[in-house]
Order: C-alpha cells, then sequence, then structure tokens
C-alpha cells in the first residue's frame, strides 16, 4: 500500500511540473495530451524500473526516484515532439502562399497574393479559386490595370 500511495504521490508532482510553461505560452489540446502522455509513460516505467533494480532494501526510494526521473524524461520526449510539430506547420504554412507581381499598363506593379489551398489549387485574395497557378496574364483580368 504504500508503494502505490508514493508512485500516485510522485505521478501527481510529475503531471503537476508540466504546467509550468512560459507565461505567453498557449498550448493545444494535442500538446497537452503528448506532455501528459510522455510523464505518465515514462513515470509508469522509471517506477518499475525503480522498484525492480537494487538490493531490494529501498524499492520504495527506488520507484520514486525512477518515478520523478521517468516522468520528467517523458514529459521533455513529448515537448520536443510538439516542438517539431509546430516547426514544421510553421514551414509548410509559410510555403502555402506565395505573390505575384502584376505589370499594370501605366508601367507599375500590384502585388497578388495566392494560397494554396490542396490538390494544386490556388486562392486569390478575394475568394476566387484557380484550378492550377494562374498566368500574370489570367490575374492581370482581375487585379490589372
Amino acid at each position: 500500500m504504500k508503494r502505490i500511495l508514493v508512485l500516485l504521490t510522485v505521478a501527481a508532482v510529475g503531471v503537476g511540473a508540466m504546467g509550468c510553461a512560459s507565461p505567453g505560452y498557449s498550448a493545444r489540446s494535442s500538446e497537452i495530451n503528448n506532455s501528459i502522455g510522455g510523464a505518465v509513460l515514462g513515470g509508469t516505467l522509471g517506477g518499475i524500473i525503480g522498484n525492480n533494480v537494487g538490493d531490494r532494501k529501498n524499492d520504495v526510494l527506488g520507484a520514486a526516484i525512477g518515478a520523478v526521473a521517468g516522468a520528467w524524461a517523458g514529459q521533455q520526449i513529448g515537448q520536443n515532439q510538439d516542438t517539431t510539430r509546430n516547426r514544421l506547420e510553421a514551414l509548410e504554412m509559410s510555403s502555402a502562399s506565395e505573390t505575384v507581381m502584376i505589370n499594370n499598363s501605366n508601367g507599375s506593379y500590384t502585388p497578388v497574393t495566392l494560397s494554396k489551398v490542396g490538390y494544386g489549387q490556388y486562392r486569390g485574395p478575394r475568394g476566387e479559386i484557380y484550378p492550377a497557378r494562374p498566368t500574370e496574364e489570367q490575374l492581370k483580368i482581375a487585379y490589372g490595370f
């Protein structure tokens, strides 16, 4: 019974420590789930390993130390996965649009920002959809003068 109480206390502390993010950080639910899942899995595995390794005199202490270390390591792994996913999403978003300069009849240029919407389609600034990347001549009809 004492072991279970110690393990539950350590797990609760590990999960509670995950909330220590920077003040301006707003996590999505999938990020929180990854961190909690990593901490719980790491804490459980660390507790089991800590309990089973050693001379059996300090098995509760070993389980507690293993649970804390495992929870911390699991949380770090989950947080790193979230950071990697956020960087990939930001990279995808930055390449999801492009600006085309339309040469007008008076020699000036009009910038037209096109967004990729999938399946090779593009969306213009007014919401119109093009089945492929529009040419400058196609855009000049709507945005040039």
